[in-house]
């Protein structure tokens, strides 16, 4: 006599299978949200040096006659003068040291170096400043170095995390 044996139900082997995959998929699933989390990450920081940058470059545009003073306190830092008064009236010179320090105290809170330079292929037009905010590595200015933010020529570097404002 001869028996019969159907199978009736899911064998481990299947099990094992759709577990496999389902692990695979939760992975995928996994890496991209780390890949959007990171990319957000990077829209803020980018947000926030532009907010920066704008605002200094603005406050620059202003007061031209003192883009030496802005580029000498955002390089080399100062102390905030007396000029904070309304009745009291302020040179240009107080007024770029107070905005240049606002600016570089706001973007230190957000991770972000500033620097101001010449910009690339300029020269023979009106003083044409470059207001660079980087973050990460990136060194907030133009050179050859693999962090510069970008080349001499004004060139962003790959994989550099900055934003480059021109103020006139």
């Amino acid at each position: 006599m001869s028996t019969k044996h159907n199978q009736a139900g899911i064998g481990l082997v299947e099990v094992m299978v759709a577990v496999l995959l389902l692990a695979i998929a939760v992975l995928g699933f996994s890496a991209l949200q780390m890949r959007a989390i990171q990319a957000t990450d990077e829209s803020l920081m980018r947000t926030q040096a532009m907010n920066v940058v704008r605002g200094l470059s603005e406050s620059m545009r202003a007061n031209s006659g003192q883009l030496d003073t802005y580029k000498a306190v955002i390089k080399d830092g100062a102390t905030a003068n007396d000029c904070s008064s309304m009745s009291q009236k302020c040179t240009a010179a107080q007024i770029a040291t107070n905005e240049a320090l606002a600016a570089k105290t706001a973007a230190t809170t957000y991770g972000v170096k500033l620097g101001i330079a010449e910009c690339p292929g300029t020269s023979g037009f009106a003083e044409v400043k470059c207001v660079i905010a980087a973050w990460n590595d990136t060194e907030a200015k133009f050179g050859t170095e693999g962090n510069a933010c970008a080349s001499a020529t004004g060139v962003y570097n790959t994989k550099a995390s900055c934003v480059i404002v021109e103020a006139y």
